[in-house]
């Protein structure tokens, strides 16, 4: 995930993307298929609700949550990234699974602690990172049922990373989730050439991507939201930062964005 952005995230205005058809059935509802569909056609609208009125609210919430990690853990070297799940991701995981409450992500990638940069120490602060993210803030519930500690048990491919999903709850009366995945550099490094990379998704998925990406707006709804944090000067604490189209575009497909054009430009003629 690119660090070369000067461009403060305040707002956003929508894209225009793909539509998405749930399409009718060709016969009469039973009322438990209704109901299906129903809750379906809700969990898929949940996206545009998190992007338009949650997103602001998640984004305040991490900037506090980076300031009180710095706060506790003052001897732990750390850096946050942050994205927001593509709509087309969402949709996908909404078909195969029936839900998605990690529409909002961050990471947490921790460097060193106390000077040391050896696995089992990172480790060990991971653990304590986790125990303090699922209990500082009282308005804060951890979904224990998401838990996923691939630390201890990690994925055949050889991805490893702690997984915790909390609700937030807003003053309002409103709530919306987010992932939080805590791991060491090296874990990270492991994520980011591994394959489960998201240039090996890319790999998996190229000609799918060719049709159907033919303008920056169309591959929007294709990529994630990434951010990081950088230090602003004015307000003298760290900020969260939206990459630009150009890197986002680069680190999810691996390629420059011109280039993915005049591919498949070549590939049409």
């Amino acid at each position: 995930m690119s660090q070369k952005t000067k461009t403060v995230f305040h707002s956003e205005t929508d894209n225009k993307t793909p539509s998405t058809n749930v399409g009718l059935l060709g016969f009469v509802l039973s009322p438990e298929q209704k109901e299906e569909l129903e809750k379906r056609q809700k969990l898929l609208a949940l996206y545009d609700t998190y992007k338009n009125q949650y997103f602001q609210f998640y984004i305040q919430n991490l900037e506090e949550e980076n300031s009180a990690l710095k706060h506790t853990f003052p001897n732990v070297d750390f850096y946050i990234l942050s994205r927001m799940k593509s709509k087309h991701n969402y949709e996908e995981k909404i078909q195969k699974k029936g839900e998605a409450l990690d529409i909002f992500g961050d990471k947490i990638i921790i460097l060193s602690a106390d000077g040391k940069t050896d696995e089992d120490s990172l480790i060990a602060v991971a653990y304590d990172i986790e125990n303090f993210l699922v209990t500082y803030k009282p308005n804060i519930t951890e979904i224990s049922r998401k838990r996923k500690d691939y630390i201890a048990r990690p994925k055949p491919n050889g991805y490893s990373s702690l997984h915790i999903t909390r609700t937030v709850h807003l003053g309002d009366g409103n709530t919306f989730d987010h992932e939080t995945q805590i791991k060491t550099f090296r874990m990270r490094e492991t994520e980011k050439s591994g394959p489960a990379s998201h240039s090996s998704v890319y790999k998996a998925n190229r000609k799918f991507f060719l049709n159907n990406i033919d303008s920056p707006e169309s591959a929007e709804y294709f990529l994630p939201k990434y951010m990081h944090f950088e230090f602003d000067r004015k307000s003298r604490t760290d900020k969260l930062v939206m990459d630009s189209f150009e890197n986002r575009f680069r680190y999810y497909f691996g390629q420059e964005y011109e280039d993915f054009m005049r591919q498949k430009g070549t590939l049409q003629r």
